[in-house]
């Protein structure tokens, strides 16, 4: 199994079921697009995707990224027609193959991999994924010969009641001999609609005395295709439990699993604890040791070990070791919180770093903002970053000490050590070691730090 085989990914299906201007696999669903996990599957089982896409698809090619080789199906004239169109464009050396729609997000990559070894245990022209999904579906029923292997499968529509009663169905990925299925592809011959179906490969196979092998998985969602809004709904949730299910195979501990998200790209480390109602989405890494929740929203943040979050709000941050976060904090696109900061309820913070064991414990926001160590920030301190043109920013030095109800007219500068009274407006640079109170603050003595205790 050491070629690279080619995968074929039928994407050219439109929005109408879905009632959308948007292509249907270009749907989002836990963090990626529909297209994306069938390509992540692809591309984990080691195969070189190439897309069949229709020309109103062509805002995929943005999203899919320029290193997805596309090919487009004009007109669209069915499955069997797509896969002609995708090996006229393929390499002729490729002789090992998947086809896959792009609308199945539950493939795994351990599927097809499976269905691959099948097809070469068997020398069969081709592997059909199928499953026991029940009667009343509109899947294709597989009928198999005395041998084991797939004699046909019947359309529903087409099939006879007996057909229709067959448990077994095709769930529509294959692995396939693409030497042979060069040849055959050219035979098959369009139906009454003027479609060219794929599933009329087995027939071509069983005429050419190639043999059809069938893959029976007990997983079958995989085979679930998304064509509504409600089949979009269901394969998200199906999606979202086996995420889950992987972290905490993974040593991931979650409190009550059904009442989080978590998204495909999401990172998390062992010993981890989510409690309920979190959310995790985008590129989010989660260090070891740190406990998020209850109900906590992450987006693209990064948190070191040993870290808290309660029920915050973190977009597009990045958190050192140690860090405690919450209840009822936002941090915001930019903010860098270094080892040992803590953060208690209501603050906000904005393309800011707050560097190690500084506080800002409660009712606050930090905005474009450099802030020293050991600094303490008072509850109500406000940077006021925006002048009605431009962002300015604040500096405030290692050991300052933020009083309550402090504002910081940036661009300013509180030096190291220095002190800001209760109240005060500070619109001038405080110079280091200083005292400065009132409205506008002015520097009347040197601080004493020594007896000073606690954070404000």
């Amino acid at each position: 199994m050491g070629e690279t085989p080619l995968a074929i990914v039928l994407a050219a299906g439109l929005s109408t079921r879905m009632r959308s201007k948007t292509p249907k696999v270009l749907h989002p669903l836990a963090g990626r697009l529909l297209l994306q996990h069938v390509l992540c599957a692809v591309r984990e089982a080691g195969a070189t995707p190439l897309v069949v896409m229709s020309k109103e698809g062509a805002a995929a090619r943005e999203l899919i990224g320029t290193e997805t080789a596309v090919v487009v199906q004009d007109p669209p004239r069915g499955t069997g027609d797509a896969v002609r169109v995708a090996l006229s464009a393929a390499p002729a050396d490729q002789g090992i193959g998947y086809i896959v729609y792009g609308d199945t997000p539950l493939l795994r990559a351990a599927t097809l991999r499976g269905l691959r070894a099948l097809l070469e245990s068997r020398g069969a022209a081709l592997a059909v994924l199928s499953g026991d999904v029940g009667t009343d579906n509109a899947y294709g029923r597989i009928v198999r010969d005395e041998h084991g292997d797939v004699a046909r499968v019947v359309e529903t529509r087409l099939a006879t009641s007996a057909e229709r009663a067959l448990p077994e169905s095709n769930l529509g990925a294959y692995a396939v001999d693409l030497s042979w299925a060069r040849a055959a592809i050219a035979r098959l011959r369009a139906n009454e609609t003027g479609e060219i179906f794929l599933t009329d490969l087995i027939a071509e196979a069983r005429r050419d005395g190639r043999r059809v092998a069938a893959l029976r998985t007990d997983h079958v969602e995989e085979g679930m295709g998304v064509n509504t809004r409600v089949e979009l709904a269901a394969a998200e949730a199906a999606m979202r439990r086996r995420i889950v299910e992987q972290h905490m195979l993974a040593g991931v501990t979650f409190r009550d699993p059904g009442s989080c998200q978590v998204d495909a790209d999401v990172t998390i480390a062992a010993d981890v604890v989510i409690e309920r109602g979190t959310i995790l989405e985008g590129k989010t890494r989660i260090g070891a040791g740190s406990r998020v929740g209850p109900y906590a929203v992450m987006r693209d943040t990064i948190v070191g070990e040993r870290c808290t979050v309660e029920n915050s709000t973190l977009e597009g941050a990045t958190l050192e070791e140690d860090v405690r976060i919450g209840p009822y904090s936002h941090l915001r696109p930019g903010a860098y919180l270094e080892r040992g900061v803590q953060m208690g309820n209501f603050g906000e913070v904005k393309n800011a770093r707050l560097r190690k064991d500084t506080k800002m414990h409660h009712f606050s926001y930090v905005g474009d903002a450099d802030v020293g160590e050991r600094v303490n920030i008072g509850a109500g301190t406000i940077t006021l970053n925006y002048d009605g043109v431009r962002k300015n920013r604040t500096t405030i030095g290692d050991d300052a000490f933020i009083g309550s109800d402090t504002l910081l007219r940036a661009p300013v500068t509180v030096g190291a050590g220095a002190t800001t009274g209760a109240g005060a407006v500070v619109t001038k640079d405080v110079p280091e070691g200083m005292v400065a109170v009132g409205m506008p603050a002015r520097a009347i003595k040197k601080a004493d730090r020594r007896t000073k205790k606690g954070n404000g």
